[in-house]
């Protein structure tokens, strides 16, 4: 059997490219992710080991909140408590650190890095101590007094800056002027991680960066023959002793340098999770796409050979030895398209490292990091998908009847639909059922709930299809015997006659263009919602954006002050972000003037006053406060980084997250507990009688001043939110285009198959006056049917699943169910082209048939 197995396979290999292209496509773009994966992950590892290669242990503040994905924040503490730590006799050296984020210009005055993905600006001090320095100077010297700097060396490159050179950082206090005495590389690289970094004095740090007397944290080296977990055992017991008393709030700790160097690299990673996950999760489509591909061709080969099969049976073959024949040729050709869709990985690597890069998204320069775990596991995966998609054509193989080798013509028998509609209905159904009723439920569980519906909804669709692909092709093709005569009948009639063949066929591109349209709906839905929020809440003139995203990042307060001493601004105001545990949890809040905020931007408070916001206040959404059943005058334990716990009161309920997030607070509160005071946007309402033109221009003027800021009128604010969603949305169309790709070659593959299982009677039709080009079109608007078919059960899947994404996150903004029609539309003319492109080998081949050797085919 083993060898007629490999001779069967030998003798059909050309039948198998399909598949074997679906398995190396799959395989190649998952080990491509995972490679990225290790290489970003080897690349943080080393950055982050090489920034505390000297650090024996770290002096921090123990005071922390945490808000997962939307980051970390850490007191400071006393920079005094450096110059305690090198009395102590296991210390060889003692140094405190600061690190922000801020906004540095090129020579053409546009601030470098920044945005939602780009690369941060990162400044700190220059170390003074050797040990600490992971720099190297490469032109001029290190900072010695104010306004000196030191930037890294890519940031050189990119904003075209030499030694000698003056040009302005965006600091908490306003624009800096700064010169550059000095570039640098990083462990050997332009700059850590893609970050650019500008260096300051220690004195000077503290005064443009941080507070005066304040430090983010002090690295401590140890002396010779002292061990990190000795040190940091004698600094805690230093500290336990009152080595920091007086030093500022908040409990000290001591840690390990190793420590504190995981702790960033997990959080680098967690904050950049999408660059692997994301392209691993289509990744696992294009194999589930593929899966089709593998199922329908082994299912159409095994009904072409299922003479062959009986024959075997006849002479002597168990049905076990069938079974472990065809699940053999399935393994063999796993293997293989596994093995060098690995190799094709590393190679994708780099095309999705190319892509983020175009995307703005910078990451270390590295080679690839190729971990066998890696390796076996995409070659595992590409191998189980394979055979399980073997496995029920397989099973059919052997349970061919010997007497079947007895008939003249091997067709795949078609049985009723009954069971199969029952099932199909009652699945699709339960799977609707429970999307809905997830997203009609908590508002928080609602897209966890969903996924399970999600599932089960596709899976009904999957089972329904060849009772719905009958009368689909009927109804699609209806127009095609008017437009084309006998052979757009034929192709009808094709398509319509095995209707589980054009289901299975049409289902791998279902699932594709089901994400697609998914992603196309719920963006034009973010889109308008967005568009319909602004219009609703914010009633200004003009925005100021800083670039920047997130707590701890943003523009100078002086800039709104600045504003508002203008005659063309009636009132500016900014809008702030910081981290804050409530009720033990951490989250981001949003920090507003009472006095301005409600002048501009409208969260519609249901109850309280925003302008009653003192130094206590808390203003919650709507949701939070009904889940947690506070009221007005309700007391909320809370907690900040920078002055530890505190009770705030309840002193506003809104209904509009889109705004204000959850949870917000007024400036008093934020100025009392948050260290660095900065604007993410400054919001302007021009004076009356001043036009738009004016306005802008005076803005500009002041705005000009400050890297990175940006003044964007109403439109342009709108637009720049689109241009967000359109940027995600382009990296997401590209990453399933390998699947539909891998569909599209499943209809080819199907078509040809299907001619030459239909040889004979394609050489009765030519025999009969059908000509070439007839058939053609005939295979052509066959597979036209079947694209179109899998296109429109796509659509629809993902319309009801953009809705219900829309309605699961109704509460967080995205009110607006929108259909793009255009680009619906524009799918399913794509598809229809892709079925004619898709359709041009087959028909090809089948033109080209020779009519008497056709005619004599069995």
């Amino acid at each position: 059997m083993l060898k007629v197995t490999l001779k069967g396979l030998a003798a059909h290999k050309a039948r198998l490219v399909a598949t074997f292209l679906a398995v190396l496509l799959g395989v190649g773009f998952m080990s491509g992710s995972m490679v990225l994966g290790d290489t970003v992950g080897r690349s943080f590892d080393e950055l982050f080991a090489d920034a505390f290669e000297g650090t024996d242990a770290f002096v921090r503040s123990r005071e922390e909140v945490d808000a997962g994905l939307a980051g970390q924040q850490r007191g400071r503490i006393d920079a005094s408590i450096a110059d305690r730590l090198r009395s102590i006799d296991e210390v060889a050296a003692a140094e405190g650190v600061i690190e922000v984020s801020v906004r540095l210009d090129g020579r053409d005055g546009e601030a470098l890095g920044g945005g939602l993905l780009g690369a941060p600006t990162l400044a700190g001090n220059w170390p003074e101590v050797e040990a600490f320095n992971p720099f190297e100077l490469v032109a001029g010297r290190s900072p010695a007094a104010p306004g000196e700097v030191v930037i890294d060396r890519k940031s050189a490159t990119e904003g075209e800056l030499g030694v000698g050179d003056r040009t302005t950082v965006q600091t908490k206090n306003g624009p800096y002027e700064v010169t550059v005495v000095g570039i640098a590389t990083f462990a050997g690289a332009d700059s850590p991680g893609g970050a650019n970094v500008v260096s300051f004095t220690f004195e000077d740090a503290q005064v443009q960066l941080a507070e005066p007397g304040r430090v983010d944290g002090i690295k401590v080296a140890a002396r010779e023959g002292v061990t990190q977990a000795a040190l940091v055992e004698r600094l805690q017991a230093g500290l336990a002793d009152g080595l920091a008393d007086g030093a500022g709030a908040g409990a000290i700790e001591a840690v390990p340098g190793t420590t504190v160097a995981e702790e960033n690299r997990g959080s680098v990673q967690d904050a950049l999770q999408f660059i692997t996950i994301i392209p691993l999760v289509f990744a696992l489509i294009a194999l589930v796409v593929g899966s089709f591909i593998i199922a329908n061709t082994f299912s159409i080969i095994v009904a072409q050979r299922s003479r062959e099969m009986a024959l075997l049976r006849a002479v002597g073959a168990r049905r076990a030895q069938v079974l472990r024949s065809v699940l053999l040729e399935a393994s063999l050709i796993g293997l293989v398209a596994s093995a060098i869709g690995v190799v094709v990985g590393f190679g994708l690597a780099k095309v999705l490292k190319a892509g983020l890069d175009a995307f703005g998204v910078d990451l270390p320069s590295t080679a690839l990091v190729i971990d066998p775990t890696t390796v076996v596991v995409a070659a595992v995966v590409g191998l189980l998908v394979t055979v399980l998609a073997a496995l029920v054509p397989a099973l059919k193989a052997s349970r061919v009847a010997p007497v079947a080798a007895m008939r003249d013509v091997a067709v795949e028998a078609v049985a009723g639909f009954r069971r199969r509609a029952v099932l199909g209905a009652a699945v699709l159904v339960a799977g609707v059922g429970v999307v809905v009723l997830a997203v009609l439920g908590a508002a928080d569980q609602a897209p966890v709930r969903a996924g399970a519906g999600v599932f089960g909804t596709f899976s009904g669709m999957v089972l329904l299809g060849p009772v719905l692909a009958r009368p689909m092709s009927r109804a699609l093709g209806a127009p095609l015997p008017r437009l084309r005569g006998v052979a757009g009948r034929l192709a009808r009639e094709n398509a319509m006659r095995n209707p589980r063949r054009t289901a299975a066929t049409a289902a791998a591109l279902m699932i594709g263009v089901g994400v697609v349209g998914f992603f196309t709906v719920f963006a034009a839905s973010s889109k308008a919602s967005v568009a319909t929020s602004i219009d609703r809440s914010f009633s200004g003139d003009l925005v100021v954006d800083s670039g920047s995203f997130g707590p701890g990042t943003g523009l100078s307060p002086t800039l709104a002050g600045e504003l508002n001493t203008l005659p063309e601004v009636d009132v500016a105001t900014g809008f702030r972000a910081t981290l804050m545990s409530v009720d033990g949890k951490g989250t981001p809040v949003v920090a507003v003037d009472p006095e301005t905020f409600p002048a501009l931007l409208d969260v519609g408070v249901a109850e309280g006053s925003i302008g009653a916001l003192d130094a206590t206040g808390l203003a919650v959404h709507e949701d939070k406060a009904t889940a947690n059943g506070w009221r007005i005058g309700s007391e909320v334990p809370v907690r900040f980084a920078e002055t530890g716990e505190a009770t705030f009161v309840v002193g506003a309920i809104f209904s509009r997250s889109e705004v204000a997030g959850d949870y917000a607070i007024g400036y008093p509160a934020f100025e009392a507990n948050v260290a660095d005071h900065l604007d993410l946007q400054v919001y302007v309402n021009l004076a009356e009688g001043v036009g738009p033109v004016e306005g802008v221009a005076a803005v500009e003027r002041v705005a000009d001043t400050y890297p990175g800021a940006e003044v964007q009128d109403r439109t342009e604010f709108k637009q720049s939110f689109v241009d967000q969603i359109n940027g995600l949305l382009a990296f997401v169309y590209v990453l399933l285009a390998l699947a539909v790709f891998i569909a599209l070659l499943g209809i080819a593959n199907a078509l040809a198959l299907s001619t030459h299982e239909r040889t004979r009677e394609l050489g009765l039709l030519r025999a009969v006056g059908m000509t070439r080009a007839q058939l053609r079109t005939s295979v052509r608007w066959e597979s036209v049917i079947i694209a179109v078919l899998g296109t429109v059960l796509g659509l629809g899947l993902g319309l009801f699943f953009g809705w219900a994404m829309v309605k699961a996150l109704e509460s967080k903004g995205v009110e607006r169910f929108a259909v793009p029609v255009g680009q619906l539309a524009l799918v399913v003319v794509i598809a229809g082209l892709a079925g004619v492109i898709a359709a041009l080998r087959p028909a090809a081949r089948a033109a080209r048939l020779d009519v008497l050797a056709a005619i004599s085919t069995p």
